[in-house]
């Protein structure tokens, strides 16, 4: 390569791994605290990821720290992150606990860190409402800058991305990549992912995952998991058409947005029920379209079908 080029690469992959660093910390720092008030709070995507999936810091970018807790947590959780310095996007809500359109927002008073929060109410592109406590009872340990921290495994890992891919369109290569080099891993336990794939309604989702991991990144899928991927026709479709759409993105119509929607959940009704689920559980856009105070919040749920039916 010329040598601008690797100087250039050099100098971006120093910036990552200086990021990276600085992140890391500052999950650590939140973890430290939750651990010492007891308050469930399990970092998922970001630092443990690279962890996880590239066995080295470095290798990921990231640009905030995700977490996932039961609801019942938030409040206490909300608490901890003002207590060091987080102001939340959203002060109106309060620590109330308010289930809100998606992910709760903080942003650290003096620096450009990000830290959102999800719970089970907020993770609304699961075909249902995800059940966390056996996901947070098959925790497992990755060691950050020498500190042992309690994450989702790489198999209850594979679903998490998974919807959050669909949820998005698989608009990121990044997002495959982490896939591939997820499962890539000696003693992955494909029984227990399918297994969490399936009792979180899922399994459609995961094959598209797989499907894109394979055939974009060449990832190591096994042939029978493969082959029972490649059997689901809807997930074998719509894998080809996001990996073609990768690197020819086009703005989504309405017709195809609920086309893709309808086919992430395995049959007619199911696939039905899920569309208006997300129709009517209210988004970010309804959020910001309309303030509405606390005890009103419900009717979030009544106006968002008449703005996408306005759009």
């Amino acid at each position: 390569m010329p040598a601008e080029t690797i100087v250039a690469f050099r100098t971006e992959a120093m910036a990552t791994a200086a990021q990276n660093l600085r992140l890391a910390a500052k999950l650590l720092e939140i973890v430290a605290r939750a651990e010492a008030g007891k308050i469930t709070l399990v970092p998922y995507k970001g630092p443990v990821l690279a962890e996880l999936a590239y066995g080295n810091l470095a290798l990921r970018q990231f640009v905030d720290l995700d977490f996932i807790l039961p609801h019942r947590d938030l409040a206490a959780a909300w608490r901890l992150l003002e207590a060091i310095g987080y102001r939340p996007a959203n002060p109106a809500l309060g620590a109330s606990g308010a289930p809100i359109p998606s992910e709760y927002v903080f942003l650290a008073a003096e620096s450009d860190v990000q830290v959102e929060l999800h719970t089970e109410l907020t993770l609304r592109h699961f075909p249902a409402p995800p059940d966390l406590e056996p996901l947070l009872c098959a925790l497992r340990p990755v060691t950050l800058l020498g500190r042992r921290v309690l994450t989702f495994s790489r198999e209850d890992t594979l679903t998490l991305l998974a919807v959050h891919g669909a949820k998005d369109f698989w608009a990121e290569l990044l997002w495959i990549c982490d896939i591939a080099h997820l499962i890539d891993v000696p003693g992955f336990d494909w029984d227990s992912a399918l297994a969490r794939a399936d009792a979180m309604a899922c399994r459609r989702m995961t094959n598209v995952a797989l499907l894109l991991a394979n055939e974009t990144m060449q990832a190591p899928v096994p042939e029978s998991v493969l082959a029972a991927a490649q059997a689901d026709a809807h997930a074998q479709a719509e894998a080809r058409w996001l990996a073609a759409r990768l690197f020819a993105p086009a703005p989504l119509g309405r017709r195809e947005q609920l086309r893709y929607r309808m086919r992430m959940v395995d049959g007619f009704w199911p696939g039905l029920r899920y569309v208006a689920r997300l129709a009517t559980t209210p988004a970010a856009d309804d959020w910001n379209a309309i303030h509405l105070p606390a005890p009103l919040g419900f009717a979030y749920a009544l106006l968002r079908p008449l703005r996408l039916f306005r759009r």
